[in-house]
C-alpha cells in the first residue's frame, strides 16, 4: 500500500502483444499506459434449448471499445429490450435498438407498501396458457450502471396472461388474473386494482 513502492520487472515482456511493465502503477498515466483491453463486444442470440448463436457482427454491437457498462432496457416502449453500452477511454454512451421481430410481451412494475417502494426482491410468476415464466425483480447492476426496477416478460403468441403471482419481499403473496398483453402495468402491494398502459401491438 506504499505509493512510493517500486516493483522490478519480473520477467521478459512481449511488447508485440501489448505487454508492458511500470515499476510503480501510480506512474502509469504519465507514461501513457493503461489497462484498457480493447476487445470486441459479443452478443449472443438465445435460440432455445440452451443453444446460443453469435450475433455480434449482425447486431453491430461488436464495437472495438473497452466497454464497462451494459444496461438492458426497453427505452422506446415497444415491448423488447434494447441495449445501452458505456465504454471508457473515449466515446459516449451507445444505444443499440432491438430490431428483432416483435411478439407479445408484458412489462410489470411494482409499488411496495409494506415492502420496499420498487418491490426489489419480489418473485413474479406469469402464467399464459401453457407458459409459466418466473422472474426475480433484481435490477442488473454493472460498473456505474443499473437497469430499471421492472420486469419484461416475452410471451410469444400468447394473447392473454391468465395469472400473475407476486411474492413480495415480506413473504406475502398476491395474485392478479386475466391481464392483457402488450401493456405496461404497475401493481401495488395489497391492491387488486392495477394501473395499465397499452402499447401498440406487434
Amino acid at each position: 500500500m506504499d505509493r512510493t513502492c517500486r516493483i522490478p520487472q519480473l520477467g521478459e515482456i512481449d511488447s508485440d502483444n501489448g505487454e508492458f511493465w511500470v515499476e510503480n502503477p501510480f506512474e502509469m498515466p504519465e507514461k501513457g499506459e493503461n489497462l484498457s483491453a480493447y476487445e470486441r463486444n459479443r452478443v449472443y442470440l438465445n435460440a432455445g434449448n440452451l443453444e446460443f448463436i453469435d450475433a455480434s457482427f449482425a447486431s453491430a454491437c461488436d464495437i472495438d471499445a473497452d466497454s464497462r457498462t451494459a444496461v438492458a432496457l426497453d427505452y422506446d416502449n415497444d415491448g423488447d429490450e434494447d441495449l445501452l453500452v458505456g465504454s471508457v477511454g473515449g466515446g459516449g454512451l451507445r444505444l443499440f435498438k432491438n430490431e428483432m421481430p416483435r411478439q407479445n410481451s408484458l412489462r410489470i412494475r411494482l409499488r411496495g407498501i409494506q415492502s420496499n417502494s420498487p418491490g426489489i426482491g419480489s418473485r413474479i410468476t406469469v402464467k399464459a396458457g401453457e407458459k409459466k415464466i418466473v422472474r426475480d425483480l433484481f435490477p442488473a447492476n454493472g460498473f456505474m450502471g443499473s437497469g430499471p426496477a421492472e420486469v419484461l416478460f416475452g410471451l410469444g403468441k400468447s394473447d392473454l396472461v391468465d395469472e400473475i403471482e407476486i411474492r413480495w419481499p415480506n413473504g406475502q403473496t398476491q395474485v392478479v388474473r386475466d391481464v392483457s398483453v402488450n401493456h405496461s402495468i404497475e401493481i401495488t402491494e395489497g391492491k387488486q386494482e392495477y394501473q395499465s398502459t397499452p402499447r401498440e401491438a406487434p
